[in-house]
Order: C-alpha cells, then structure tokens, then sequence
C-alpha cells in the first residue's frame, strides 16, 4: 500500500456543557481531522490536541503538513512501518501522528475487508465503558449520575483534585444515590499534593471506588510511589505516561497499580500497543482512555482496546458531550460500546469544509 495524499481540516466542537477537571475548564473540543488517500481508498483519523502532550492546532496543523510530505508515495505493509517513518520524519507531535495512524490502521482493515479490531486480532466487538462527571456542586453532580445510570451506564468516573474534603462529599453523595452496583472511579487530574491525595484515599476507602486516577503531578514519581503502597484505593497512572520508556520507569519506580492508555498522548495503535505490551509484562491492567474527541477516534480507541487482553477498563465517553459531532457509526447498547461490523474503523465523517 502507498500513501498518495494526505488532507487535513481543524475543527472546534461544542461541548453540550462545559467540562471542568482539576487543571480547568472547557467549552469546546478542538479536533484536527486526517485523510489519508492510498489508490481508490481513503483512510480516516483525528488528532485531539491537549496540554498533556503540548499540543495545539497549530502545532498539529503543522505538524501534518510536515508529515504530509514526508510520507507522500511512502510504501508500506505494516501499520509499523509508517509510524516509524513518521519517528523519523518528525520527533514527539504524538495527537498528530495519532490521526495519521489511525487512518493507516484504517486503511489496512479496509483491504483485509474486517473490522479493526478483528484485523489487530480482536474477537469480541463491545465493551462497557464509563460516563465521567466533571467537578461540579454536589447537587448538580448527584443529578448527572442519576441521569447517566438511567442511560444505561454501569460505571462513572468522577472528577476530583481540587477540595479533598469537598470531593469526598461529592462522591459519597454519588454512591448514596447510585447504589453499591454502579462502578465508581476517581480521576484527579494531578490536582492534589500526595498528602491530600492520601488524605482524600483514606477519607473515601468505605465508598468501593475501584481506581484513583493520577491524583498528584506526572513529575512526581516518588508522590505516586508512596500512594500505590499506602492508598486503600489502587492508584492508575495517565499524565506520567506518553512513552513506552514512561511505562518501564513508572515500573522501575512502583508508582502505579494500573495505567490509562491514550492514542493521543502515545501517538496512535502502534505506540499505544507498545506502552500496553510493558504495562502488560509488569502486571499493569490498563484502561483505555480519551482526550475531547469525536467517534471516529474514539472508535479508534474503542478497536484498540478490544484486541488487548491487558485492556480492563473504557473511559470512552467524550462523544457523548458533543453538541455536533461530525462522525458517527458507533452504538451504544446497555452500558456498552459496540464497534461497527463493517470494514476498517467503520465511522461515517461528515468532512469539514
């Protein structure tokens, strides 16, 4: 196969309420789209930039147009091959690189006539995932969960890091009215110092959460090496960890019980499946997790993780906040992301003009 052309558009998606976490808030997602042409084939993907990578779309912008031409008539037969062709061509820019990926994995599904997940070894086509609650008053964050389970949704994950106590009473709000069958998850989006976060673990320990997402800074290797021995919670690493050498320190240091994976932030399947096959190999499970993305990278993600047996969790909510999204094709049925059947990423893109 041989990438002919490659087009790509920025696009800013409402959000149908704005989203705050730790580090701030948010009233759109910025998306840059990706096509890639290979003889009668196109090939989609999408770059979410984010400050965990330090990416705008600018950068990503620019960055594709670099790669558009590094890559032009490149030849290739393995998704690998292009990602390390794209290592070469440009260093970091990972939510770019991610879009291309994408529509080279794409591609390749397109001609092997399966889906994704089945063309990188998958057999089941659903998973559950959660709904997130962003930080908000208790009031309005119990109204979301209720909603959110009535909706079908088994498990939340709840947004923390700015009030120890405060957040304790959010979440304990949230579990008295969603009962003891609903999974609970915690996100703190490096909010806390470690002795709030230990604080906060402690405080909540009665509450059955089953992950406390990077509670303190990504530089803070020793903060998270103490929560994962002292914090009643399991402690998941996420911003410390955008490279497989990120992965092999987070284990050299003992920092975590579990990562959060992310196209984005690793630069597509190709570099997310490596940081899972460490993960994997120290004992790490791992969820699968997004930036403010549309269906057609969340359905990237969704593939990716049904292939990985290391692969626990879904965190692949952040279509469901869009206010427009131009993609579609995927379902959601009891609690479940269900992947398209037909061939490649399956998704639909309204391309922006």
């Amino acid at each position: 196969m041989r990438i002919d052309l490659i087009e790509h558009a920025s696009l800013s998606i409402p959000r149908k309420e704005r989203f705050t976490i730790a580090r701030g808030s948010s009233d759109v997602a910025e998306n840059v789209f990706a096509m890639v042409h290979s003889g009668n084939r196109l090939g989609l993907g999408c770059g979410a930039p984010s400050d965990v990578t330090r990416e705008t779309v600018a950068t990503v912008t620019a960055a594709l147009h670099g790669l558009a031409r590094g890559l032009r008539g490149f030849e290739f037969e393995r998704p690998g091959h292009v990602a390390d062709r794209m290592d070469a061509v440009l260093p970091a820019n990972p939510a770019a690189k991610a879009a291309i990926d994408m529509a080279v994995h794409d591609l390749l599904a397109q001609e092997a006539a399966k889906p994704l997940y089945a063309y990188l070894g998958g057999s089941r086509d659903r998973m559950p995932t959660d709904m997130t609650i962003g930080i908000m008053g208790t009031a309005d964050a119990v109204e979301r969960a209720v909603r959110w389970v009535r909706e079908g949704f088994r498990s939340l994950k709840v947004k923390v890091g700015l009030d120890p106590k405060g957040d304790v009473e959010r979440v304990r709000a949230i579990r008295a009215v969603v009962g003891g069958e609903v999974e609970l998850r915690v996100d703190g989006n490096q909010g806390y110092t470690w002795s709030q976060a230990l604080a906060f673990a402690r405080s909540a320990r009665d509450l059955g959460i089953v992950l406390f997402e990077q509670p303190v800074p990504a530089t803070d290797f020793e903060g998270m090496r103490a929560l994962a021995e002292a914090s009643p919670i399991p402690i998941m690493a996420d911003e410390m960890v955008l490279t497989p050498d990120d992965a092999k320190k987070l284990r050299w240091a003992n920092a975590a019980r579990a990562v959060n994976l992310k196209l984005m932030k690793h630069g597509g399947i190709v570099r997310a499946s490596e940081v899972n096959a460490i993960c994997e190999s120290a004992g790490y499970p791992a969820m699968v997790g997004c930036m403010g993305e549309p269906q057609l990278s969340i359905a990237a993600g969704l593939h990716f993780a049904l292939a990985q047996k290391n692969v626990r969790w879904l965190d692949l909510d952040s279509h469901f906040n869009l206010a427009a999204d131009p993609s579609s094709g995927l379902r959601f049925e009891e609690g479940e992301l269900v992947a398209p059947a037909g061939p490649g990423l399956g998704i639909d893109v309204e391309w922006p003009s």
